[in-house]
């Protein structure tokens, strides 16, 4: 119950609070406003709502946290100095008591909204100061803030009120020192407080340099808070306006920070923090840079036309000059100091045309490399890119722009579905701050190099591919010409000369005739079995006798009195050579492997052919192969016999066991079956 009382209690003092300031507003006038040195007390309470609507919803869903119950206390202090501020005038009109109560809390008591603020800042968002040896920095710095705020309970009347409010005695306790003493002595205590507060903003930075992910986007939330806080408190220094003006941007400014600290403790994912913060930043300081510039714009025509013209004539000539000839170098100045600060992610097309241009004078994946780390650094202003790409035998390339800082982020690189790479880059900074725009854009950037990179890998592999065919067709005729050249040839001329020798010797000595027709009919028929094995590797007698379902299913009868074998084939009759001496020759090796290495008990041959392309599945139940385990010249050949086709090979070890190799061999039209 108690848990409910809290932001019930933080509730209804504020709207009272504020109900009053609204009251005491219309009941009094200006002119005794004026008298009593106030302002209006609405305009005073109502940021306090805005903290009380804050504390109450975190409160409910945050019970007893203590940024929401901090929230609360500061809440209510501002909602009640806020209607004091009303009553002071009010009482003084009409002779009622407390305005020396009222001026007491508002010039004493409100200075402890200073003091909430630090702690505001020091607890956020965990509820908890920062642990270890900051704890105590965090504790000095929260003392420090309370400086001014006690210094002013102890000072004087004279020193506090020095614009001569109509007040009688507000002195509770006081230090017996002059009033000169007194007044170095608050300036004293306004930089120790005023330092707190800069020693609660370095508490946050170092905060966030410690916190996970969920964190920084909570203290982001607050970073945006501050920034705006910042720039409402310097436009209303800056621009001088005053008045309700000025009441109005610092309610933005508290406004802010009420709801940002609400939607970094409940729902810091509810918007894109990092891309407000970024848009917050840029557009503060290109408004900085064309206010400046249209100051000085202004401030130059009336210098040189103020002597000539009236007022009326140069503010028209100002207008005119500023809207004809400054207009499009104003929306030129913008643009260039968003694409200092940020870069050019705003440009989405020229980021992408830019990186195409750069990866066309390219030629090596080693040059492209540098080009998409380059054309990343140049379109966010990130000051470290990595890209670090995979090729397919299983290395590493990468590119490096800028010096590594000490925390970086990793996004995936992908092609098709397949991953083929990173890019890194820098997590701290506002420019690496990637809303959800500028991840597509990053996204684009990295698929349009991912397809550069993966085509240039794709031709540096088919180029490999052609010199290493070159070399296989080159060493099978070698070796080809070295069989015929070393074996059949001889052969053949010792069984042409046995022969001569033989009909030469018929009439005179029959016996060593026969005989020598006997030694050359046994080099003719070793002479044949050496054909019949240069044949059979260039391509397997089998496929040509039976066709590739019967003789895979050949080679299955051969190993199972081993291993059971089971043969599946759909429509693998009719196809290019090539596709069936490069099926034959994988399920051979498969099997062999199954036989040899897996310690298979079954193992599954299916062939399945498709319209463009045969899919060769072997699997069997053996033991698999291991991690660690070198891919070795028979799972090579299977790859490569495979790639010569254009196709594709992979060998894996299902989560149930065993091994399967998967090839897909593509090819054109079909012969007819």
């Amino acid at each position: 119950m108690s848990r409910v009382l809290e932001p019930v209690g933080v509730a209804v003092v504020s709207l009272l609070a504020v109900a009053a300031s609204v009251w005491l507003d219309l009941s009094t006038t200006a002119e005794e406003r004026a008298a009593a040195f106030t302002e209006p007390a609405t305009a005073t309470a109502l940021p306090g709502l805005l903290l009380a609507a804050a504390s109450v919803a975190v409160l409910l869903a945050l019970p007893l946290h203590a940024v929401g119950r901090l929230l609360g206390a500061v809440a209510v202090v501002w909602t009640v100095d806020g209607a004091l501020y009303g009553w002071a005038p009010y009482s003084l009109a009409h002779d009622l008591p407390g305005s020396d109560v009222a001026y007491w809390f508002i010039a004493r008591l409100g200075a402890f909204l200073l003091t909430g603020l630090v702690g505001l800042l020091l607890l956020y968002p965990t509820g908890r100061l920062l642990p270890g040896r900051w704890r105590r920095v965090a504790v000095t710095v929260l003392v420090a803030s309370a400086a001014l705020p006690v210094m002013l309970l102890l000072a004087p009347d004279s020193v506090v009120f020095s614009a001569g409010e109509p007040v009688g005695s507000t002195e509770l306790v006081s230090l017996p020192l002059s009033d000169d003493a007194f007044t170095v002595v608050l300036r004293v205590a306004q930089v120790l407080t005023f330092g707190a507060i800069v020693g609660a903003v370095a508490l946050v930075w170092t905060r966030h340099r410690q916190a996970g992910a969920h964190e920084r986007t909570q203290l982001r939330w607050l970073l945006w808070a501050g920034i705006m806080c910042v720039l409402m408190v310097v436009a209303a220094g800056t621009l001088s306006l005053g008045g309700i003006v000025t009441t109005i941007l610092l309610d933005l400014a508290v406004a802010a920070l009420a709801v940002s600290v609400a939607i970094g403790l409940l729902r810091p994912g509810l918007g894109d923090v990092d891309a407000l913060v970024a848009w917050t930043l840029t557009t503060a300081v290109v408004a900085a840079v064309v206010v400046a510039v249209d100051l000085a714009v202004i401030a130059a025509g009336t210098r040189m036309l103020g002597e000539r013209l009236d007022e009326r004539d140069v503010t028209l000539v100002v207008l005119v000059v500023a809207v004809v000839v400054y207009g499009p170098l104003r929306a030129w100045l913008g643009g260039l100091v968003r694409r200092l600060l940020l870069g050019r992610r705003g440009d989405r097309y020229g980021a992408v045309s830019a990186l195409a241009a750069r990866l066309e004078t390219t030629g090596s994946v080693d040059e492209a490399l540098p080009a998409l780390a380059g054309a990343v650094a140049e379109t966010f202003k990130v000051g470290h890119v990595r890209v670090d790409v995979l090729t397919p035998d299983g290395g590493l390339l990468s590119a490096t722009h800028g010096s590594a800082p000490a925390e970086v982020q990793e996004i995936d690189i992908a092609y098709q579905s397949e991953h083929v790479g990173r890019l890194v880059l820098p997590v701290q900074g506002f420019r690496s701050m990637l809303s959800h725009r500028d991840q597509g854009l990053l996204v684009d950037l990295v698929r349009q190099a991912a397809v550069a990179i993966r085509a240039r890998l794709l031709a540096s592999e088919l180029q490999e591919s052609r010199e290493r065919l070159v070399i296989g067709r080159e060493d099978d005729r070698r070796r080809i010409r070295r069989d015929l050249h070393d074996g059949l040839g001889p052969v053949l001329g010792g069984v042409a000369l046995r022969l001569q020798a033989a009909g030469n010797a018929i009439e005179s000595d029959p016996s060593r005739a026969r005989e020598l027709v006997g030694l050359a009919r046994t080099e003719v028929s070793d002479a044949l079995d050496d054909v019949r094995r240069l044949v059979h590797d260039l391509r397997p007698p089998a496929l040509d006798d039976l066709g590739l379902e019967a003789a895979v299913r050949q080679q299955a009868e051969r190993v199972r009195s081993e291993v059971d074998v089971t043969v599946t084939a759909v429509g693998a009759a009719g196809l290019p050579a090539a596709v069936e001496v490069a099926a034959y020759r994988i399920v051979s090796e498969s099997l062999a492997n199954a036989v040899k290495h897996a310690g298979a008990g079954a193992v599954d041959v299916r062939l399945d052919a498709g319209a463009t392309a045969l899919t060769v599945t072997v699997a069997d139940d053996g033991r698999g192969i291991g991690p660690d385990v070198t891919a070795g010249v028979g799972l090579l050949s299977l790859r490569e016999r495979a790639e010569e086709l254009g196709g594709r090979c992979e060998v894996v070890c299902p989560d149930g066991g065993g091994t399967t190799v998967r090839a897909v061999l593509p090819y054109g039209e079909r012969m007819p079956g």
